[in-house]
């Protein structure tokens, strides 16, 4: 055996020597003839697959695909919902960029800290009107801290030519585009809904406040308190001496703002059926609190109402209890320190609560715009804090309230 065969495999193939011709040379790298240097052939073994060199671009080529398939479809998800993200903020016309905004139509609503920290107001001069139960947001207070903060957000209270101003006839100028956005001391009815979306837009209301609405006599009148019961036979006709109540004998005249002699709409007798909702011939109807107020203060057995903010503190009139249906457990809408009680609107034991709605249109315009930014002025940290200090319950911001 040649010295060599111990250091080959065995599969070698016998290999003819090219210097001496020698063809028996088996398992060694040097002819054993001559001892001229073979170039060894490989047999493959049973064991491996051959795989021809052609088919080596065409494996390439379709492992770069599959890499290709692989990235495409880790990524698809992300990339269809960025396509969602983007249909959902461009599908508005493109003057409006709502932040966070969503498929939910609440939840693009943020709650800033500041009202300089709102973001999103527009630069114009913008028309508001509305309930006069609401007048309190209107004041110089709350105005001047959002024309500070906002200096470019002129905001103008218009009220309607022809009639007194309400929260219905204050929705029905921003439909009629006559308002950018509207204060509503009711949410909205069906109705309204139906004449917007008619038009080809819908109506968004955003709370933004709680009031009570409370009733007040001329101050001969020393009653306790009145039930809800007792207000809706007042203003029916049905009760019509104080004495039927236990107070001095004098006629009952009661007062009435324009917007509620609408008896079918009307809060005061909101417990009746329909056909029954008519006010008494002695129902004496004014413009708005303010006159209420004066006509109650020098009309001797006279009783008016108003929202709590307006009517508290008003040293010509009587604030008076109310109670639930025919109860005697009157609950005062004004505590000892001549404060609104906001604790029993807290507590909900005031019987004759209301929020207070800003109404706007989502029709991807200005106004649109302008309703969104009002309600976050309203409703940050800022805004609700303004809010109760003229006298509200602010509805987001209820910790450290001063009762």
């Amino acid at each position: 055996m040649n010295k060599y065969e111990k250091q080959l495999p065995e599969n070698i193939q016998k290999k003819k020597c090219p210097q001496c011709g020698f063809k028996n040379n088996l398992s060694t790298i040097y002819c054993q003839n001559c001892e001229y240097r073979l170039v060894p052939v490989y047999k493959p073994s049973q064991n491996f697959l051959t795989i021809p060199w052609s088919i080596v671009p065409l494996f390439l080529l379709l492992l770069l695909s599959g890499g290709l398939i692989l990235v495409w479809r880790k990524n698809a998800v992300s990339l269809k919902q960025a396509s969602i993200e983007n249909f959902i903020v461009t599908s508005r016309p493109q003057e409006l960029t709502f932040q966070n905004t969503k498929a939910d139509s609440d939840s693009y609503l943020k709650f800033y800290n500041s009202m300089e920290d709102v973001r999103n107001v527009p630069q114009g001069v913008f028309f508001y009107g509305g309930a006069i139960a609401s007048a309190g947001l209107r004041s110089n207070s709350i105005v001047n801290e959002m024309a500070k903060a906002q200096p470019q957000f002129h905001l103008s209270y218009i009220d309607p030519l022809n009639s007194p101003p309400d929260s219905e006839m204050g929705i029905k100028m921003v439909i009629d585009g006559q308002l950018s956005f509207s204060q509503s001391f009711r949410p909205l009815k069906q109705y309204e809904y139906d004449l917007a979306n008619s038009r080809g837009f819908k109506l968004r209301q955003v709370p933004v406040a709680i009031s009570g609405i409370a009733f007040y006599t001329n101050l001969n009148i020393k009653v306790p308190g009145i039930s809800l019961a007792q207000v809706e036979k007042i203003y029916t006709g049905k009760l019509t001496n104080w004495q039927q109540l236990g107070g001095p004998d004098l006629p009952i005249i009661p007062v009435s703002q324009t917007p509620d002699a609408k008896a079918s709409s009307s809060f005061l007798l909101q417990g009746m059926l329909e056909g029954s909702k008519r006010f008494g011939p002695n129902v004496q109807v004014v413009r708005n609190t303010t006159s209420a107020i004066r006509k109650v203060a020098s009309t001797p057995g006279a009783i008016g109402y108003g929202a709590q903010p307006l009517v508290v503190g008003q040293r010509t009139i009587r604030l008076i209890g109310l109670s639930k249906g025919n109860s005697t457990r009157y609950v005062q809408p004004m505590t000892a320190f001549g404060a609104v009680n906001k604790q029993a609107l807290l507590d909900g034991s005031y019987p004759l609560i209301r929020r207070i709605f800003i109404i706007f249109r989502e029709d991807g315009h200005l106004d649109e715009l302008a309703g969104k930014a009002y309600v976050d002025l309203l409703l940050s940290t800022e805004g609700q804090r303004l809010i109760e200090e003229v006298g509200y319950l602010p509805i987001r911001i209820i910790e450290n309230i001063s009762f």
